[in-house]
Formats: C-alpha cells, sequence, structure tokens
C-alpha cells in the first residue's frame, strides 16, 4: 500500500515537471500597426497543446520601448483601440447560448402515423424545415441513445457524392420514427431536442447556438507613458 503511494506521488511529480517542461515557449503570432509607428505583438508564451496557451501582448515602436498590456488564454480574445493618444485595452471572454429558433408538439397519436422502417422514415416530411437528402444507400450509423421516455434520438449520416449530411430520428424502435430534421456535420445551427410533456404529447425543439462575449477586463494606456520604458525581450523575461 505504502509503495503504492509512494509510486503515485513520484508519478505526480514526474508528470508535472515533463508538463511544466514542454509549456515553455515564445512564439511571435504576429504584429498589427495600430497607429502610426506603434506596433501591438502577441507571443504564445505557454504553449500545453490540450491543456491550454496563453498569449502575451505587447505594444511597441521597436526601437525604444516594449510595454506588455495584457494576455489572454484559448477561451479569450483581446482587442485594441487607438483613439487621440490613447489605447484601449478589453479581454473578452466567449462562450455559446443555446436559443430555441422554433418548437412544435406533436401528439403521441401523430406519432404512432409514422411506421418505423429506415427507408419509410427517411423519405417522410422533417417536424424541421425540408427534406433535402439525395440519396439513401451510403450511410453510417452515427450515434443512438435512450431517454428517460423510454425513445430514442439516432443519428444517421448519409453521403450523397461530397456532401454530408445527418438525418436526426425520434423513435420507439417498434411503432413510429420520425425524422426530426437534418444537420450538417460541424455546424452550429439545427440542433434538435425532444421534450415529453405529458402522457399524449410532445415538443421538438430546434435550435442553435449563439456566440457570445463578455468583458473582462478593460485597461488605458497613454502612448506618451511609454516613452520611459524599456525595449525588454519577451523571451527573456521567462
Amino acid at each position: 500500500m505504502i509503495f503504492r503511494i509512494l509510486f503515485g506521488i513520484t508519478f505526480s511529480f514526474c508528470l508535472t515537471g515533463c508538463l511544466l517542461g514542454d509549456t515553455n515557449c515564445c512564439d511571435k503570432i504576429c504584429t498589427n500597426e495600430i497607429a502610426k509607428g506603434i506596433y501591438l505583438e502577441k507571443y504564445r508564451t505557454f504553449c500545453a497543446g490540450v491543456f491550454g496557451e496563453v498569449i502575451e501582448c505587447y505594444v511597441t515602436d521597436t526601437t525604444s520601448f516594449r510595454y506588455k498590456i495584457g494576455s489572454y488564454d484559448e477561451h479569450e480574445s483581446f482587442h485594441v483601440y487607438f483613439e487621440e493618444g490613447t489605447i484601449i485595452a478589453y479581454t473578452l471572454e466567449s462562450k455559446f447560448m443555446c436559443d430555441t429558433i422554433e418548437k412544435k408538439t406533436i401528439s403521441k397519436a401523430q406519432l404512432w402515423q409514422y411506421h418505423h422502417s429506415d427507408k419509410t422514415c427517411i423519405h417522410t416530411k422533417p417536424v424541421f424545415g425540408t427534406n433535402t437528402l439525395t440519396c439513401d444507400s451510403d450511410y453510417y450509423p452515427f450515434s443512438s441513445y435512450k431517454r428517460g421516455d423510454g425513445n430514442s434520438i439516432t443519428q444517421v449520416q448519409y453521403r450523397c457524392g461530397n456532401d454530408y449530411k445527418n438525418a436526426i430520428f425520434y423513435t420507439d424502435s417498434l411503432h413510429f420514427c420520425v425524422l426530426i430534421g437534418l444537420y450538417i456535420p460541424g455546424s452550429r445551427e439545427n440542433n434538435y431536442k425532444v421534450k415529453k410533456m405529458d402522457a399524449e404529447h410532445y415538443t421538438f425543439y430546434n435550435t442553435t447556438d449563439i456566440q457570445m462575449y463578455d468583458t473582462l477586463n478593460v485597461e488605458t494606456f497613454l502612448v506618451t507613458d511609454f516613452k520611459s520604458k524599456k525595449l525588454i525581450s519577451v523571451c527573456k523575461q521567462k
């Protein structure tokens, strides 16, 4: 038991040491002129792959000063504006919010009007949008999961030439199979959900993910103050 604990601690230290060693970097990403003779430089200074990254932002005239005005990670973004000798720096965080575009309530009796058959179901009119599939032979069973109401949402990918579309079905695998709609792989639009309202009614939702931005930090800098700064080297700071 003691051996296992010591081995775990030693392994954790080794893993941490390897991770820290792999994260040191100083990659210049870009240089953008934000005013006459004034530039914004971005450097990637933390490189941990799937564990994340950090981008540091510097203002410089490339000859006399370079000054750090902010940083951001892979979930954030950084923007600057120049106005009358003043630089305004914004750090923003982006996130996606699920928004319902359309919803329809269908009775159990209406659902049971659909006969369960892959080919019969694929050629029916979907709950949302139109059926734009041009073939039904080249398909791949993408995913399927059973919901709490005992029915399943099944996703089948169809390839018609170079055109890929996923058909989303709602089914009990016995009495009915409903084509909810089509989804283009990778899109944030046409995401479908189903909610059982009561013993006789189901509500179908067509949702989309909307990107939202929150301001995390705002700082203001006077360009005249930069003249007293030094031309530091980003990499040598580490």
